[in-house]
């Protein structure tokens, strides 16, 4: 179950939101109004995404190996929560954007 939870969280969180954020940044109209993400994607592209998602799922999996059973099942389910909703949002915004 863990492993399964930690590959959804690596499929939502990291892909997922990574491959619709470069999609949406290639329609016209679409930008990345985070206030951490923005400003990073603006100076260092796509790319640095990519290293600044590695980094927070290293992070949080740090958390999960220090964290007591069974609390820490919460990490990747909470990397998978955050995944699947941003990946869901950022498909909104390329719908509406293409509408």
């Amino acid at each position: 179950m863990r492993a399964k939870l930690w590959a959804l969280a690596f499929l939502f969180f990291c892909v997922g939101d990574v491959v619709t954020t470069h999609a949406g940044l290639s329609i016209q109209g679409v930008i990345e109004a985070g206030p951490l993400v923005g400003p990073i994607l603006r100076e260092y592209g796509v790319a640095a995404m990519v290293g600044l998602k590695a980094a927070i799922v290293g992070l949080f999996y740090g958390f999960a190996v220090v964290l007591p059973e069974p609390h820490s099942i919460g990490v990747p389910l909470g990397l998978t929560l955050v995944g699947v909703f941003v990946t869901g949002w950022n498909l909104v915004v390329i719908y509406l954007a293409v509408l």
